[in-house]
């Protein structure tokens, strides 16, 4: 079951890696980054323009400008409507989609100022609609410094107010963070001027000014620029592109998944360096794991086990090493195996979990003889990279010989088994003590089981209750808490493989990120980690 990964991932996972050394714990702290990474937040910050156009930039950025656009043109209808009886109609099926409307917004893109408590700072928070775990904040005009705050930064602005933004794409580049510039609608909407107080024309006759100001330097700059044979765009605006609204939204939903794992990695890596600085100086300098608690990047629980766990520079001595892994997770393959002894119904359960029906092209092969005798293999589903494994039943008549030459009062030893990140285990109505002991050799080795007892419609129903007690005081006696899965390969739709293929697909990922911590660990342990020496053994 080799080709977990792909072999450029392989090279890529690798390459970070050289001359590392590994302390105790690894496998436990790549698990625990593994799980900090599912409910991290990315932040995205809207800022540049005036709160009006920043919060009509956040829904864009949601893909939901034209939605926003259409709710404020019912509003204005609304405001004009007069109360007339021969119009009641109609208004009773529009308001039967604004509510759908209503609905929707509730749902999805729920504005909530109280991100922050008792933070006057605070930004109202947009969720994204579509990708979970995506937070976009909007800051009034140039409030605060957004770089330092959050993970990308949107910014409204014109061709003419790019230079405004130098500062921020400098200081954003050596913190290897994103920016992306986004072109306004009208001059007005990135007007920073309060345009209050007894005279309005004073701010206005300012802007028309430095717009004057900003045409005439950058024609001066066209002109060298091209008296200087240069190509493209201006050297200060290069790689730097102006997006039209309705393209952000799209360009964000590309770049989101790759923005999140390396906005993670050094994330992880700030706060643990952060977190080894002497109390005194870290609030001196101020301190990234209270704010990250205030603003709810991380909970307390999170904190609490990165402090617990993350003592050692072998993870999080630098960004590449986690980029690499959350890179690998995306391509790595979780082979699962359906496993038991001869003639136990193990592939009848195999084309059950597959929708298939015995005899069915593609189906494994079943009877009353030992068909299995090598892996059949299928992808589950529509799941990806997850592989679906029947293996040759146990207790093969040629595994006769092997088994007669041990003492008899003892279970035969546990045959080669092949290698699988979980396991469907399956037992004819009650376990045996071989079977016992391959489940508890199973778990010695970090594996998940999954514990079925299959041709559960030879008996009555009235037994069954019966059956699943009995077996399952017996695994308590023994030491294991497990759920036990009565199934019927014949009446699948029946009895608890409804149940157990709910409870194995709602644990896909849970069970990937664990085959995967295992995996890279062994991994690098073999071919990569440098070998402390072991003191004991040193002149």
């Amino acid at each position: 079951m080799e080709g977990k990964l792909p072999e450029d991932q392989m090279k890529s996972l690798l390459a970070p890696w050289r001359f590392s050394w590994q302390s105790s714990g690894f496998k436990n702290r790549l698990l625990t980054a593994l799980e900090l990474y599912e409910h991290f937040p990315l932040d995205i910050a809207v800022t540049g323009g005036t709160k009006s156009s920043n919060a009509r930039l956040a829904f864009a950025v949601c893909g939901l400008l034209e939605e926003q656009e259409e709710e404020e043109e019912e509003e204005e209808e609304e405001e004009k409507e007069s109360d007339e009886d021969e119009d009641s109609d109609e208004q009773e099926e529009d308001g039967d989609g604004e509510d759908d409307d209503d609905t929707k917004k509730k749902l999805f893109v729920r504005f909530r100022e109280d991100f922050a408590e008792n933070d006057p700072d605070s930004a109202p928070v947009l969720l994204h609609p579509l990708i979970p775990n995506v937070r976009i904040l909007t800051i009034e005009g140039s409030s605060g410094s957004p770089q330092d705050r959050y993970d990308v930064l949107v910014v409204l602005t014109t061709e003419l107010h790019q230079e405004d933004h130098m500062r921020f794409i400098m200081e954003l580049y050596e913190k290897n963070k994103p920016l992306y510039l986004v072109k306004a609608d009208k001059e007005i909407d990135i007007v920073r001027e309060k345009l209050a107080g007894p005279c309005k024309t004073c701010a206005w006759e300012r802007m028309r000014e430095r717009i004057s100001e900003f045409r005439k330097k950058h024609k001066a700059e066209f002109e060298l620029t091209k008296n200087a044979n240069h190509q493209g765009p201006f050297p200060l605006h290069q790689g730097i592109k102006l997006w039209e609204a309705e393209m952000i939204a799209g360009v964000l939903m590309k770049a989101i998944p790759e923005l999140r794992k390396k906005a993670f990695s050094q994330f992880l890596v700030d706060l643990t360096h952060n977190l080894k600085v002497p109390l005194t100086e870290r609030h001196r300098s101020g301190s990234l794991a209270s704010s990250s608690l205030k603003n709810r990047k991380i909970s307390q629980e999170d904190l609490g086990k990165i402090s617990a766990v993350f003592q050692s520079q072998d993870l999080t001595d630098q960004p590449s090493k986690l980029l690499s892994i959350f890179s690998a997770l995306e391509h790595f393959r979780l082979d699962v195996g359906v496993l038991g002894e001869t003639g136990c119904g193990s592939s009848s359960l195999f084309n059950s979990l597959l929708g298939l029906k015995n005899g069915d092209k593609g189906a494994s092969d079943v009877g009353v003889f030992e068909t299995t005798k090598t892996p059949v293999t299928y992808s589950y589903l529509d799941y990806h990279n997850v592989l679906l494994w029947d293996l040759p039943g146990l207790g093969s008549v040629k595994d006769f010989k092997a088994a007669s030459s041990g003492p008899m009062h003892h279970a035969p030893p546990i045959p080669p088994i092949p290698p699988c990140d979980v396991y469907i285990l399956v037992s004819p109505l009650r376990f045996n003590l071989g079977y016992i002991q391959l489940v508890k050799h199973l778990l010695l080795q970090g594996k998940c089981c999954y514990l079925v007892l299959s041709k559960a419609d030879l008996i009555e129903e009235k037994a069954t209750k019966e059956v699943r007690r009995w077996n399952t005081e017996m695994l308590e006696k023994l030491g294991l808490k497990q759920d036990i899965y009565l199934v019927s390969a014949f009446h699948p739709e029946t009895m608890d493989l409804p149940k157990m293929r709910k409870d194995f697909e709602d644990a896909i990922e849970s069970h990937r990120r664990v085959a995967l911590a295992n995996y890279v660990s062994k991994l690098l342990e073999e071919d990569v980690f440098w070998k402390r020496p072991d003191p004991c053994k040193v002149n």
